[in-house]
């Protein structure tokens, strides 16, 4: 079944952001729970953001054939595992965001979906591939506003764009080893307000090769505080997950035309009570239909009824 362009206008905004994952997520805790999990980003496969750092801490200038004080070489080791404290903690959940910066908003912009497929954050082949199960998963609209407003104070997220650089970049930007020189000059505690901002800037870059990806990420540092309660193999664990309030904040549900009966059934029952659109994004040789999947079953139940 088509659907209305108005639809398309409507989510083609900066605060529209898409997040893939796979039909038996979505259907038993995203929806269900109507929350995200945060996850580890030591955990990602990606080695830049995944790997430790073989850190130290260097020093230039004349200050190289100065003797190193206890004290220095003691406030040394406290920021080195400051930094590796910082980067174990922080925990992310990533989106997708739509390509702004064309009129097809516009009221006064008369077109039509097709031709303009790749401006789209649920459109993208890389991600239903790599989060959504091999293109038989679910992509989750949401409003970034209502999200902000329902978990900014109460999980301190860190938030931003991801800053997509060069090797040469990443080199130069992400937190390396501890500057002696600053170190002394400005003191253990002020240096170590100076390398927080800079750490927290490096866990939104990433590799150009992934900014086909258009990514914000939310993040927040680990806090025993902000877990959740989990019943897990038969015990109470509260020290575990972190999430998101994602309640009243989605926008729309796009689900592959490859799930099976039951998991769309299941989804379309979550879109109903949500009260949002459920787009069905039909895999064709060359492209894609995505078709308003409430009224294709209602159209089917209706021919049953007749054939019957």
């Amino acid at each position: 079944m088509n659907i209305d362009i108005k639809f398309f206008k409507d989510i083609y905004k900066e605060d529209v952001i898409y997040h893939y994952t796979k039909a038996s997520t979505a259907i038993d805790f995203i929806l269900y729970n109507e929350q995200l999990k945060f996850n580890e980003g030591r955990k990602s496969n990606d080695p830049i953001e995944s790997r430790k750092a073989r850190r130290g801490t260097v020093y230039m200038g004349s200050e190289v054939d100065e003797p190193i004080t206890k004290e220095n070489a003691l406030d040394s080791n406290y920021l080195n595992k400051y930094i590796s404290c910082l980067e174990n903690q922080f925990h992310q959940i990533c989106f997708c965001k739509n390509h702004i910066g064309k009129d097809f908003a516009s009221e006064h912009y008369l077109c039509n979906f097709s031709g303009h497929e790749e401006i789209f954050g649920f459109t993208k082949f890389r991600m239903w591939e790599q989060y959504a199960d091999n293109y038989a998963g679910v992509c989750i609209a949401f409003s970034k506003k209502k999200i902000l407003a329902l978990n900014d104070n109460k999980n301190n997220l860190l938030k931003d764009d991801i800053d997509y650089l060069t090797f040469r970049e990443l080199s130069e930007k992400k937190m390396g080893d501890v500057n002696g020189n600053l170190l002394s000059s400005l003191g253990r505690d002020k240096y170590k307000e100076q390398i927080e901002e800079n750490v927290k800037k490096s866990f939104f870059y990433k590799h150009k090769d992934y900014a086909g990806e258009n990514e914000y990420r939310l993040g927040t540092l680990y806090d025993k505080k902000k877990c959740c309660v989990e019943h897990i193999r038969g015990e109470l664990v509260f020290d575990k997950t972190m999430m998101l309030n994602v309640s009243g904040c989605i926008e729309a549900i796009f689900i592959s035309s490859y799930l099976n009966d039951r998991q769309k059934k299941d989804l379309l029952e979550y879109a109903n009570n949500l009260e949002v659109s459920i787009i069905e994004m039909n895999w064709k040789y060359d492209s894609f239909e995505p078709r308003d999947y409430r009224k294709r079953v209602a159209l089917v139940d209706i021919m049953t009824k007749e054939i019957s």
